[in-house]
């Protein structure tokens, strides 16, 4: 997720940027340590633009830029009319449409990954993103 996206805590929504390993944030199974935080630069970086309300009601809450790899979970119409499930982990760039949902190449972009202990589900301004277990190296 890209810097200033803001993530479901213990001590409310911080910015990913601020987070650090130990930090309890909150997952679709509970309260969970923050194992790793590994951020990048890239240049150029492709983006996908989503807007307010476009991942439901109120979801994102704001406008989110996320990667365009990024795995977001998606338990509504989409997920069964498109992947024939209730509920399935995607790369947001796969639901990019050209009109909701906007791919962007961007100069350069700080992005952040968040790793946990087993892979989680995390809430980024109210829509549910897919974080990996811990890497070997960390």
């Amino acid at each position: 997720m890209a810097a200033g996206s803001l993530v479901l805590t213990l001590d409310g929504a911080l910015p990913v940027e601020h987070l650090t390993p130990g930090d309890r944030i909150v997952t679709r199974r509970g309260l969970r340590s923050l194992r790793h935080v590994a951020a990048r630069r890239v240049t150029p970086a492709l983006l996908v633009r989503v807007p307010a309300g476009t991942l439901g009601h109120d979801r994102p809450e704001r406008p989110l830029w996320l990667a365009a790899d990024q795995p977001v979970v998606v338990t509504d119409w989409r997920a069964r009319a498109i992947f024939g499930a209730p509920v399935v982990a995607v790369p947001v760039g796969r639901l990019a449409d050209g009109v909701l949902l906007q791919r962007e190449r961007a100069a350069e972009a700080r992005l952040f990954t968040l790793h946990f202990d087993r892979p989680e589900t995390v809430y980024a301004e109210g829509v549910q993103l897919a974080c990996p277990a811990q890497p070997a190296f960390a």
